[in-house]
């Protein structure tokens, strides 16, 4: 996956808080650095975009980063922020309140009211930038993390701690295409875990929203079984499927346009990828839910432009020889 990375080791060790000052800054917006004591700032990170969602790896030794007054001017604060600690240990303050984060914890909170997150020496951490639309209907408290009181709570929170971790270990090698069904699979895992917080009744979350990002979760894990569709949705999801429809009629697309348009991401995806090169298309397009090769022909090239044999010639070269029905 495309990304672009910063450091402070290149500069004058009494130049690296400043510098990563302004890091920090075109990228979260105005924020204060502190440092523990005279040790220079030793600092990394690497920016992935997946989808709408910004997602930051960060290396650094011992600081800390602050917001001291209201901001919500700044383009970088139309946004939440999650935190997942990777090594090392961090604390994060809002409201008075302090949660000290392990590796394995999260927290989610709103970065335009004041806070300070600080680095207990050397740490790494995945920060993930979270349009505020896509969390709409959501009440998100100002400051949400993964403490749990119950046990299914807490179980909830640790799975989708695993999964932010080892997508961070692999963001250099996922393919670009894969980064709208990533971010709708963070998405749908979040909702779930808030969810499991609003029936041990620790917050509240809106239906609807919730509804909406569950459905798109189960979408992307179900998405190669042809029996996907709304009526078996809406049995999973213990719902009315007129009640599916009105959830989506706010959204860009409905949901049988959305299960479709994510089969065909899934398929572009494969056919732009070398280690599928001598997989025919029809078996890519039967493995993500297609059951007719005429049908996913058609589909692919009304949304992308061209057929699947002059993308994948495109992406990869000519795999060899192709049965010209596929095109």
């Amino acid at each position: 996956m495309d990304h672009v990375a910063f450091s402070t080791l290149a500069e004058h060790p009494a130049e690296r808080v400043a510098c990563w000052g302004r890091i920090c800054s075109g990228i979260f917006g105005d924020l204060g650095i502190d440092m523990p004591d005279d040790s220079p700032l030793d600092a990394q990170l690497t920016t992935f975009q997946v989808g709408p969602l910004r997602m930051i790896r960060i290396v650094a030794t011992g600081h800390r980063v602050r917001r001291d007054t209201v901001h919500s001017e700044y383009p970088t604060d139309d946004q939440f922020k999650l935190v997942l600690q990777l090594e090392g240990h961090g604390e994060i303050r809002q409201n008075e309140r302090a949660f000290g984060l392990q590796p394995g914890d999260w927290s989610l909170y709103d970065p335009r009211v004041p806070y300070s997150f600080t680095n207990h020496g050397p740490t790494t951490a995945m920060v993930v930038l979270i349009p505020r639309q896509q969390l709409k209907g959501f009440r998100v408290p100002n400051l949400h993390t993964s403490e749990a009181r119950t046990g299914s709570v807490l179980g909830m929170s640790s799975m989708f701690g695993s999964f932010l971790k080892s997508m961070s270990e692999q963001l250099r090698t996922i393919p670009n295409g894969l980064g709208q069904p990533m971010s709708e699979t963070v998405l749908g895992l979040l909702a779930s875990t808030m969810t499991v917080y609003q029936e041990s009744g620790e917050t509240y979350v809106p239906l609807p929203g919730v509804l909406m990002a569950r459905v798109k979760h189960y979408v992307q894990i179900h998405l190669a079984e042809p029996s996907l569709n709304i009526e078996r949705i809406a049995q999973e999801m213990r719902c009315s499927k007129r009640y599916l429809h009105r959830v989506f009629e706010d959204a860009d697309c409905s949901l049988d346009r959305y299960i479709w348009q994510a089969r065909l991401d899934r398929c572009r995806a494969a056919l732009g990828s070398p280690e599928a090169k001598r997989k025919s298309i029809s078996e890519i397009a039967f493995a993500w839910g297609f059951n007719s090769s005429a049908h996913f022909c058609r589909m692919f090239k009304s949304q992308f432009g061209l057929t699947p044999s002059d993308y994948r010639c495109r992406a990869v070269g000519a795999p060899g020889s192709e049965p010209a029905a596929h095109s």
